[in-house]
């Protein structure tokens, strides 16, 4: 479909950060400035990087929280506040993507009485990611699954990432449209090193929390033979404990390159999440050449199928985690022929496929 005109896409965030949900939404917008349209981000003055660079035409507006001083829940009050009345302003589509920003989506057009139409990109099934098994007291989880579920119903298009987060939603109005990775960045390296001692080295993912499993893959290492001939690496946005019982080493990539970098340097990933609206770390880790253990935590279906591309867990089953792993571990033959199948699966999720199929979407929906 050719646009008769360019058009205005304003993403409201809750801020920046190293989240997979965050960077695609700027693979989003530089996809749509690239092909002659206008994205503006609106974050707040204390998360206002963006963790990978911008397309010139891709603009940001920062908005002002008060004195660095003000306790952080305070400030993101603030924030919430001042994107109710600019959330909508100038846009053609306005795209929310957390459930905060649903609603704050929703009474900016409200309020100011703009024609933007309102979108939901639905990347991760909140109600428990930041509902039930959030970093918080059991009445703010609670409070916080009941609005979550709630912003699947308000009368907002939703764009899911998946199939399984369409059930979730339950609309069968949401439109699929599929998740990606750079497969010019993510493609496996020409040989792999041979490890001393047939050491494989283990790579995952350190978050805080519950929701994204790392606690239950430290846990799954406890269970473990102390001599499993095993060498551990986390890629680390947060500030998390090593593991202990086996040699370690926490890094701390933040671009896709350095991303890559860290897949190059692993035999085995496991990706322990306990709910994911797609799982991207784990694709990704396929395309690079990586023997992958999965947990079944929803989105990963998508490209996950055990017992052909990966070894799949039930989610919060240490036990059922650190058996997979010793067994991939102790056998080189089927660590490959996981390795092999998971990389013809990876072909199949060019991002740039994804990122047309996106900015489509979007201006058939502006465009009417």
């Amino acid at each position: 479909m050719t646009p008769q005109r360019p058009i205005r896409v304003a993403i409201p965030l809750a801020g920046f950060n190293l989240s997979g949900g965050v960077k695609s939404l700027v693979a989003v917008a530089n996809a749509l400035a690239e092909r002659g349209h206008a994205a503006r981000f609106i974050v707040p003055d204390f998360a206002a990087t963006p963790p990978a660079s911008l397309y010139p035409g891709v603009r940001v507006r920062v908005v002002s929280t008060g004195p660095a001083g003000l306790p952080s829940s305070l400030r993101k009050l603030i924030h919430l506040a001042r994107l109710a009345t600019l959330a909508t302003a100038g846009a053609d589509v306005c795209l929310a993507n957390y459930f905060t920003t649903a609603y704050v989506a929703l009474a900016s057009k409200w309020l100011r009485g703009d024609r933007a139409v309102l979108a939901y990109n639905v990347r991760g099934y909140e109600p428990m990611s930041h509902g039930l098994l959030a970093n918080a007291s059991l009445p703010s989880r609670l409070v916080r699954a009941a609005l979550a579920w709630a912003s699947y119903r308000l009368p907002l298009q939703k764009i899911c990432t998946t199939e399984w987060l369409r059930e979730q939603t339950r609309d069968p109005a949401a439109f699929v449209v599929g998740h990606g990775i750079e497969l010019r960045i993510f493609r496996p390296p020409p040989s792999r090193p041979a490890r001393e001692g047939g050491r494989v080295v283990v790579g995952t993912i350190g978050r805080f929390g519950e929701a994204k499993g790392y606690p239950d893959f430290l846990r799954a290492l406890d269970l473990l033979p102390a001599d499993l001939p095993i060498e551990i690496r986390v890629a680390a946005p947060d500030a998390v404990d090593p593991p202990t019982r086996f040699p370690a080493r926490i890094e701390h990539p933040r671009p896709e390159h350095e991303m890559a970098a860290f897949y190059s340097r692993c035999d085995l990933f496991v990706f322990s999440s306990r709910g994911e609206g797609f799982g991207l770390p784990a694709l990704e880790a396929m395309a690079y050449g990586c023997a992958l253990v999965t947990t079944d935590s929803g989105g990963v279906r998508q490209f996950a199928r055990g017992g052909e591309n990966c070894l799949m867990t039930p989610p919060d089953n240490p036990p059922a985690l650190a058996q997979a792993i010793q067994s991939l571990v102790g056998d080189p033959d089927h660590r490959q022929r996981l390795i092999e199948a998971g990389l013809r699966t990876a072909r199949d999720y060019d991002q740039g496929a994804v990122l047309e199929r996106f900015c489509r979407f979007l201006v058939q929906l502006a465009l009417g």
